[in-house]
């Protein structure tokens, strides 16, 4: 049996697990507030960055960061080769267990049905890919283009 966030991760979310949930939706909110401020060749998330990136294609050479499957991250075999890839980084990366929000269409922000939940380490290695591959520049490019504001998503007035 997996430890609790493990659970949380791989099933549906409880309402005692609101607060969460809130931290999940607020790391949503500042991850597209950088991405669209700085931009995606700019965006650093941690000192592992390069590690992650070598790792995560190494492991899954063939994962689609463009059109995330939920099957991809959540079916039993998945699981296992993402849990046995994310251990090697338990003692260097912070909150690598700790979940997240990922979307799963990056040319459109976390609204609706384009989010999943994963862990962390799986949001960093997926999003660094995104970046380094160019698949995130096209939301950026759509919010300057028709000014909207990542954080209301309606105005650059809060920015």
């Amino acid at each position: 049996m997996g430890t609790a966030t493990e659970e949380r991760c791989s099933s549906c979310v409880t309402l005692s697990d609101v607060s969460w949930v809130e931290r999940a939706i607020q790391q949503a909110e500042v991850h597209m507030k950088l991405l669209t401020s700085v931009g995606p060749s700019q965006m650093k998330f941690s000192p592992l960055d390069d590690e992650l990136y070598r790792s995560f294609r190494e492991e899954f050479p063939d994962f689609d960061v463009m059109n995330i499957q939920k099957d991809a991250l959540r079916n039993k075999q998945c699981m296992k080769r993402w849990k046995n890839w994310r251990n090697q980084y338990k003692d260097t990366l912070k909150d690598c267990k700790a979940c997240s929000l990922v979307r799963i269409d990056p040319t459109q922000d976390y609204s609706g049905g384009n989010k999943i939940f994963c862990f962390r380490a799986q949001f960093l290695a997926i999003e660094i890919a995104r970046n380094r591959e160019g698949y995130n520049q096209q939301i950026v490019d759509d919010c300057k283009k028709h000014f909207i504001c990542p954080c209301c998503r309606q105005c650059r007035s809060c920015e």
